[in-house]
Parts: C-alpha cells; sequence; structure tokens
C-alpha cells in the first residue's frame, strides 16, 4: 500500500491529468460504491465469512489499484475506484470483527495499535521503494502496489484462519433468513442506542468535512504552498513527507498503547472526544496556513491524531457491539462517512476548480464538519 500512496496522487494529477473537479468527483465515484455495498457486505460478512470477505476484497482492491494504474484517463480512474470501493466495503468492518473474533474482546485495542505501528514500519520501507520506482515511471508504484495487493489475497487463502465464525450454510433457505436477521439486529441495535445514533450522526459530518481535503491535499501544496522546497522532485518530496508523518505515527501508536493499558473507557471516550476536535482544527490550519511550513505542522499532528484515533475507536466500538453483528455495525458507521462524503462533493469541487484548490475549498469541508466533535 506504501508503493501506492507515495505516487496515486501525482499520478492522477500529473499522468491522468486530473483536475480539482475530477479529482473530487473520482473520490465521489469511489465513495458512492462504498456507501452502496458497506451494509450488505457486512451482513454477509456477519452471516457467512468474514475471512472470504477479507480475502475477496483485497483482491478487488488489487485488481482496481492495477487497473487505474494502467489506463491513464478519467473514465477508467473513475470505474476503477468504483470498483475500489466493492473491494473496501468487502474488507472494512469484515477484519477488525475477524481479528476481535480470534483473539477476544481485550485485547484488541493494544492490538489494533500494535498493527497501526507495524503497518507504518512496513510503509517506511515501501516508501523509499515507491519514490525510487516513480522516479523511473510513476506508474509503476501503483500498479505494482495492485498486483501485491491481490497476491496477497491469493496466499491468505491458503495461511489465514477462521476458528471462531461460522461458516456458509448449505441450505440456501435457512441463509437467507440468517442473512436478513442479521441485518435487522444490527438495525435493530443502533435504532435502540442512542450513543451509535449519535455516532452515526458524527460519522457524516466527518466524512462531509473530510472529503475536499483528503481529495486536495496535494493539489494545495503543489499549486498554493509552493511545495516541493529545494528544487526535489515531486515524488521525493511527497515520499519524504509520508516518511516523516510515519515516524510520528509509530511514535504516536507506542505511547497510546502504553496509555491504554492504565486507563478506563470512560477516559478512552473523553480522548475520542478531544482527539476529533484537535483533528477538526489542525484541517483547518492546515487549510488556512500562509506558508509551507507552519502548514506542515497540522499535517503532522493530523497524522499523529489519526494513528491514535481509527485504532481506538475501532476497540471502543467493537466492545460495546454483540459478536454476532459487529462487522455490520462497523460497516454502518462507515456508510454515515461515506454518505458524509457523498453530500461533500456539491461544494468542494466547484471551489477547488474555481480558485485552484486553495484554503477555500478546505476550509470550506471543515465548516461543513464543525458538529463532529459536539456529536462525539
Amino acid at each position: 500500500f506504501a508503493l501506492i500512496t507515495t505516487a496515486y496522487a501525482l499520478y492522477y494529477i500529473t499522468v491522468a491529468h486530473l483536475d480539482a473537479l475530477q479529482l473530487v468527483l473520482v473520490g465521489t465515484a469511489l465513495e458512492t460504491a462504498y456507501f452502496v455495498c458497506e451494509v450488505p457486505t457486512g451482513v454477509l460478512a456477519d452471516t457467512f465469512s468474514r475471512r472470504f470477505s477479507v480475502v475477496a476484497g483485497l483482491l478487488i482492491v488489487g485488481i482496481a489499484w492495477a487497473g487505474q494504474g494502467l489506463i491513464p484517463t478519467f473514465a477508467a480512474i473513475a470505474g476503477f475506484e468504483i470498483l475500489r470501493g466493492v473491494g473496501e466495503a468487502f474488507t472494512h468492518g469484515a477484519t477488525e470483527a475477524w481479528i476481535a473474533g480470534e483473539v477476544g474482546d481485550e485485547a484488541i485495542g493494544r492490538l489494533f495499535l500494535r498493527e497501526t505501528q507495524i503497518s507504518q514500519a512496513a510503509g517506511f520501507i515501501g516508501l523509499p521503494v515507491g519514490v525510487g520506482l516513480g522516479l523511473i515511471d510513476i506508474q509503476i508504484p501503483v500498479v505494482l502496489g495492485g498486483v501485491l495487493t491481490a497476491a496477497l489475497a491469493v496466499a491468505l487463502i491458503f495461511v489465514m484462519p477462521e476458528r471462531h465464525h461460522p461458516h456458509p450454510r448449505r441450505d440456501s433457505a435457512r441463509a437467507w433468513s440468517e442473512t436478513i436477521s442479521t441485518a435487522n439486529r444490527a438495525l435493530w441495535s443502533i435504532r435502540t442506542s442512542a450513543l451509535l445514533v449519535a455516532l452515526l450522526g458524527a460519522e457524516l459530518f466527518w466524512g462531509a468535512a473530510s472529503e475536499g481535503s483528503d481529495r486536495l491535499w496535494e493539489v494545495h501544496l503543489l499549486r498554493d504552498l509552493a511545495f516541493p522546497p529545494f528544487g526535489l522532485p515531486p515524488v521525493v518530496a511527497f515520499g519524504l513527507l509520508s516518511l516523516g508523518a510515519t515516524l510520528f505515527v509509530i511514535g504516536t501508536a507506542q505511547y497510546a498503547r502504553r496509555v491504554i493499558a492504565r486507563v478506563d473507557e470512560n477516559t478512552v471516550s473523553r480522548a475520542l472526544v478531544a482527539l476529533q476536535i484537535v483533528r477538526i482544527g489542525g484541517r483547518s490550519l492546515f487549510a488556512l496556513a500562509p506558508n509551507l511550513a507552519l502548514a506542515l505542522v497540522p499535517f503532522f499532528a493530523e497524522s499523529m491524531i489519526r494513528a491514535a484515533f481509527q485504532p481506538l475507536f475501532n476497540a471502543w466500538l467493537i466492545r460495546r457491539t454483540d459478536e454476532s453483528i459487529r462487522a455490520t455495525v462497523l460497516s454502518t458507521t462507515s456508510v454515515a462517512n461515506a454518505l458524509g462524503q457523498i453530500r461533500a462533493r456539491y461544494r468542494g469541487p466547484e471551489i477547488g476548480q474555481a480558485r485552484g484548490a486553495n484554503h477555500d475549498t478546505l476550509i470550506g469541508s471543515e465548516r461543513d464538519g464543525v458538529p463532529t466533535g459536539v456529536e462525539y
């Protein structure tokens, strides 16, 4: 994945020549597919096999990345992003629910943080490789990353266990009944919990807040803040930026692992609220920063916050959800986020197109997202 993240944004801008509107529309294609498929795939994972969902999702994601890396056109990229949205829907929720089922609820908080550290360390190795390949041809890291992701899916078929979850039922009528029952129980669990309803609202606002900046922050740096500095090639500069963020993330995750062992659930809940509010402020500061140096401070701060927030949030939500419907509930929260991102397309891209993806685009999304912290 680090191979892809090093190069894909530059590939979109410099090879496929996508403008600000097209960049956000590509994101909308991804989020729409994700929105449509997320809950159904979560239900399938809970009813049949989380292992199958993870493997299928990774295979689809790998094919999607390789495909868009080979065909640098707006139509092809948008189409493969739709396919990637389907793959991401399969993996999200199923992965976290599978881990919780295999190791138990008590260990998942620290385990998710450890996973963040390991994935970032692997990324620290992959990023320089991606930069080197990108200097040869910016398409190579995207295609190779997709191929390796698909290869990982094939390998998991043979090595990934599933000891604590039912396998697909042979009776199709009973399987269909189980599917409907899983969906109904998950929806009932959400409707009857004021906390989960508030959580859905928070995810909706955060999705609206993040869409513009997620899609346009690279363009903002390139066009508005004289990035890269010192005459560096863009692929090298973005690689160094990612390496710096990786170091901060590894350190933050290690600190969070130590703290989580000494605090109770109420403290974790309050920490999640504080992290989300600071995260919103950081994105706003990034949008308003008058120069590159000031913009990099909230950029790295937001990377650190993300490293602590998502693993803690997933563990917090899993412990409050019945084991049999975890993938579905996790998927439902992601649907709210995706809906918010789709909503944001009606404001962000037009401003970015007209104003060069400057701070107006980014801060507009943050104003949409101000209620996020309040909802939490």
